[in-house]
């Protein structure tokens, strides 16, 4: 078979659909893993379970991808294993020196990296259809009220009373923006006529 014929080929209609959206970068994974153990030593299953109870089971890395992450740390030294577990069976991970040290450069790159996921979600409005846009943006807004608060709620105590002020001040002024928005836009909508299709 010539190369303009493998080209012409149709596609077969046995073949495999696209790969489904799941999971999240390996890099992340790194990462939590070792300030996962930084908050507590914990034994991978631990590791586990504390991913899929914090991401509602949105994520559910395999122990095909923990255990070679463990391994990794484990070598370069930036945790260590106790055997001496509830389980024998379960290693107890514990962070070292060398993690703390790492751990403390750590809060710039999370800013650069969640501002460029943040950015992407251009791309999935893109693909979104209607039905979806409605339940992202219903959702949407909800899921970010509710992870706001649980971010000033978890971690105000480790910041200065200056700095909790300033955050909520600001998150104030931007939620008056977003319902000064919310009501032009409803004000609007019923200035035009029943059954008028939006452009």
């Amino acid at each position: 078979m010539s190369l303009s014929d493998r080209k012409r080929r149709p596609i077969s209609p046995e073949s495999p659909p696209l790969t489904q959206l799941k999971g999240a970068p390996r890099g992340l994974l790194l990462h939590y893993i070792l300030h996962s153990i930084s908050v507590k030593p914990k034994h991978g299953y631990e590791i586990l379970q504390d991913i899929d109870g914090k991401t509602e089971g949105a994520w559910r890395p395999g122990v095909g991808s923990v255990y070679p992450i463990l391994k990794k740390l484990l070598t370069s030294g930036y945790i260590q294993a106790d055997d001496r577990g509830p389980v024998e069976s379960r290693r107890v991970y514990s962070i070292t020196p060398k993690g703390v040290e790492e751990m403390k450069g750590r809060g710039e790159m999370f800013a650069n990296s969640w501002q460029r996921w943040t950015a992407m979600r251009r791309l999935f409005f893109d693909m979104l259809d209607p039905a979806g846009i409605s339940q992202m943006f219903i959702e949407g807004s909800r899921k970010q009220f509710e992870m706001a608060k649980e971010l000033m709620e978890a971690r105000s105590a480790a910041m200065s009373r200056n700095e909790v002020d300033f955050m909520l001040r600001e998150y104030s002024v931007n939620l008056e923006r977003q319902l000064d928005w919310t009501q032009g836009q409803l004000r609007g909508l019923r200035s035009r006529p029943v059954g008028h299709r939006l452009r």
